[in-house]
């Protein structure tokens, strides 16, 4: 019972969480309201501060939501090219650019603003995501690509992060152009910088 009791209250969250998305989306996080929110779900609003102490609350939990998802879509990015880190590159890019054109909350992330009141203190919580993309992205390279030299690795993935943000704040071209002149700056850093005594992994050659 306890067990059934833990889903319902998790499928609950998910819905409320759903809910204030699509709210925020469309009309802005300072005009998302508990009343209506709780109206979306059908839940009394007894039930929703139950799961949510209040607005700010929901918005700690939808950002912290949209970031897991976003990590975890760049990580399968990265994962579909373990051999080309610039084909790597250029898909992690590529997809978090798309998902910044449509999710507000990612695009408040990476741009360290937010519209319309979209989260208090959205720099602090700006620069956490930023240093935990930084420290993932560069375990990972460190992982899979072991040759390229630590220095260059640490500006290549800085190079890209900061990079993919810029980009997100002011778009010159498609996500996909943008992803491909992107991974050409990366692998050049990545290939160019450090003592040079590492054997460049395969694939990394830009054409």
């Amino acid at each position: 019972m306890a067990r059934f009791r833990e889903t319902v209250r998790t499928l609950l969250r998910e819905r409320l969480l759903d809910a204030a998305f699509a709210r925020v989306a469309e009309h802005g996080f300072a005009r998302l309201r508990m009343a209506h929110l709780a109206g979306d779900v059908g839940v009394s609003r007894q039930t929703l501060y139950s799961e949510f102490s209040s607005k700010e609350a929901v918005g700690e939990a939808l950002f912290r939501r949209e970031l897991e998802r976003c990590l975890v879509g760049i990580q399968q990015a990265l994962d579909a090219h373990p051999d080309d880190l610039r084909a790597a590159v250029e898909a992690a890019v590529s997809f978090t650019l798309t998902l910044a054109g449509r999710n507000p909350l990612i695009r408040a992330m990476l741009t360290s603003a937010g519209e319309d009141g979209l989260l208090p203190h959205l720099t602090t919580r700006s620069a956490a995501a930023f240093e935990l993309a930084t420290t993932t992205a560069g375990a990972y390279v460190a992982e899979t690509w072991p040759s390229v030299d630590p220095v260059a690795r640490d500006l290549a993935v800085d190079a890209a992060v900061r990079l993919t943000a810029s980009h997100v704040v002011q778009a010159a071209a498609s996500p996909e152009e943008s992803a491909r002149r992107i991974a050409d700056t990366v692998v050049r850093v990545a290939l160019g910088a450090g003592t040079g005594t590492g054997r460049p992994p395969a694939g990394t050659v830009p054409g």
